[in-house]
């Protein structure tokens, strides 16, 4: 039973990181294609959410046929469990990524607006933010996931600069709310994205050692 468990978890561990790296690269081309104005590009993000949706299935089928067939104990089981909530937070980040693309194929209909540079601090910060917590995941490191939660306060500030931003925008640019509108929902997406990543961290720390970080400030 022993050596059949381990060779499941090792297939469950390659699989969440196989879906993380397409999540990562959803992220990636959301955040590029918004930056750049690029509505090819996010046309490609809207329309390649099935295969993350397959991803996540599957992950959730092999978690229960491991919880049911296998009775995993103590750092199997928390493991097993941490990665059932990782499994739907890559599913949600993807999601907001195709929001995000949504937004940049919105935008193009729209009067055009001079993007905050708040904008690409959140996005390059929560890029760098999803990418550690898949790395303390693939490595174990809980460390490194216990930073991402830190993190992740830079990107609230930058979030709250953008709707004072949006505010002041709107009342001395009036023709361009539509536009103004679309960059706070894409921050906003951006911020959500953030975290999710930091519930990643979270659940790595919980898998490594069985503390619980959810509601606590980060240290």
């Amino acid at each position: 039973m022993t050596v059949e468990i381990d060779k499941d978890l090792v297939a469950l561990h390659r699989a969440v990181l196989s879906m993380g790296a397409v999540a990562r690269e959803r992220v990636s081309q959301a955040f590029r294609s918004l930056l750049d104005h690029d509505v090819a590009l996010a046309t490609i993000v809207r329309e390649g959410d099935r295969e993350i949706d397959e991803m996540e299935l599957d992950i959730d089928e092999e978690c229960l046929k491991i919880l049911a067939l296998q009775g995993p104990v103590a750092g199997d089981l928390r493991y097993v469990l941490a990665i059932l909530r990782i499994n739907q937070d890559l599913e949600r980040i993807a999601d907001f990524a195709k929001s995000i693309a949504k937004r940049v194929i919105d935008m193009q209909y729209a009067e055009p607006v001079s993007f905050p540079p708040m904008i690409s601090l959140m996005a390059n910060a929560t890029e760098k933010m999803l990418a550690d917590a898949l790395r303390s995941l693939a490595d174990r490191d809980a460390e490194l996931a216990k930073r991402v939660r830190r993190d992740d306060q830079y990107v609230d500030e930058r979030n709250r600069e953008v709707f004072t931003w949006a505010i002041d925008e709107v009342a001395t640019h009036g023709d361009q709310a539509r536009s103004i509108i679309d960059i706070v929902s894409a921050a906003r997406s951006i911020e959500r994205i953030a975290d999710l990543s930091t519930n990643i961290a979270e659940d790595v720390v919980f898998a490594v050692g069985g503390e619980v970080l959810r509601h606590k400030p980060p240290a």
